[in-house]
């Protein structure tokens, strides 16, 4: 058992240095010019909401004439002071994205420690996961571009709410949410699970008296604060809270001469819109069944020709997750398990699965960190050996994804 332990620790050591080398090769490789929240900041610090040339990617607005970056506002926060100093040429988009990975590291492993009581195997392996074993690893692997940047931040700050709700402190649970949403807009849906989890084992779910009201408005006062200063946003750009700048995207005008493996998001958008049931199979598929794809050419099919760029299966990727079904069936467990449900079920009538994704499917991490927790409470001390195997598979997978899509990209 000993030297079993030992050789399964020098596998999974291995694995994680071999994603942190690419994690380094990619902060070698960033170039300027490819993250649009550079352009956001650059443009706010010039005092306008619109972009001042062309954006750096084909995600934008064009509303009335003028560009606009559409993504949610809090990642741009957080690159200000680094556009401001260096400018909209700044490059290192992929070490803050480091900085935001190693932090929700930090973060579940303190989350592990409280809900293993301080098993430090468990709690090692949750954080290996949750690092190299899930979606995290590509989109801090990619933080050069905007949507990336965005995930990697919001996987921090949604972790944080979940961190700072088992610790019973409700306005940096509330505050650490809002922040999400400004990062990622589903994320608020977060809310009620979060209020369970603040909540006492004994404590009545549907008491009203004031230490509810309390703890309900302590906990939706910054997040609702989100949504206004969202709505806010939404107005000055385009004249309605509702709108972000997704009804504008993808305009002939930004029509590039060549076609590019990303075309058929336009026709989608442009004939079938923004949410539609057309995308259900596809994104379902992705979501639960299909599998990485390498694709094979040549007179005996022998040779590498491509990688299926839209990813796969999350539980594929990571079957480890199935096991949150293991946690206790509990109030929190129906919260968690709807709050995933009820993100995942909108992303897959979304027009996009996440695309260019040499990884499982990374919209899957808006709502993994629910997931994670109900996860931990469905370990158990003697389930270590089959976790590290099974996690040793994972980041293996997600290693060679990261690998051979890298190659097969850039070929």
């Amino acid at each position: 058992m000993h030297i079993r332990r030992i050789a399964i620790s020098i596998v999974l050591l291995g694995l994680a240095l071999a994603v942190l080398a690419a994690l380094a090769l990619a902060v070698m490789r960033e170039t300027p010019g490819t993250n649009t929240y550079a352009q956001l900041a650059a443009s706010w610090l010039q005092g306008r909401l619109d972009t001042a040339g062309p954006c750096f990617d084909n995600d934008c607005a064009l509303f009335e004439g003028r560009t606009y970056i559409i993504f949610p506002p809090m990642p741009a926060v957080i690159a200000l002071p680094f556009v401001a100093l260096f400018g909209i040429d700044f490059q290192f988009f992929v070490p803050l994205s480091l900085v935001a990975f190693a932090l929700t590291g930090l973060i579940w492993w303190r989350i592990g420690e409280r809900e293993t009581g301080n098993e430090r195997d468990l709690t090692a392996l949750m954080t290996l996961l949750v690092l190299f074993a899930t979606p995290l690893a590509f989109v801090t692997l990619r933080g050069d571009h905007v949507w990336f940047f965005a995930q990697s931040w919001g996987v921090l700050f949604s972790s944080a709410a979940i961190y700072f709700a088992l610790k019973r402190n409700v306005l940096a649970a509330g505050l650490f949410i809002g922040m999400a949403f400004l990062c990622r807009q589903m994320t608020i849906l977060y809310l009620p699970f979060l209020y369970v989890l603040l909540l006492d084992r004994e404590t009545p779910l549907f008491r009203i008296d004031m230490a509810a009201i309390k703890r309900g408005f302590s906990l939706a006062a910054v997040p609702i604060l989100a949504v206004l200063i969202y709505f806010a946003y939404n107005y000055a750009r385009f004249g309605s809270i509702g709108e972000t700048g997704y009804s504008f995207i993808f305009p002939a005008e930004f029509d590039a001469a060549t076609t590019s493996a990303g075309d058929f998001l336009q026709y989608r958008v442009r004939e079938l819109g923004i949410f539609a049931p057309d995308y259900f199979l596809f994104n379902f598929i992705y979501m639960f069944i299909a599998g990485p794809h390498v694709e094979f050419a040549g007179r005996y099919m022998t040779q590498m020709s491509g990688f299926d760029i839209n990813g796969a299966s999350l539980f594929l990727v990571t079957p480890v997750l199935l096991l949150a079904l293991l946690a206790p069936w509990n109030r929190a467990f129906w919260f968690g398990l709807g709050t995933c449900a009820v993100i995942l079920g909108l992303t897959l009538l979304y027009h996009s699965n996440g695309f260019s994704q040499y990884s499982a499917q990374r919209y899957a991490l808006d709502w993994l960190p629910v997931l994670l927790v109900l996860l931990l409470r469905g370990i158990k001390r003697e389930h270590v050996p089959v976790l590290s195997i099974l996690i040793a598979y994972s980041m293996m997978v997600t290693l060679a994804m990261i690998v051979f899509g890298g190659i097969l990209g850039n070929a």
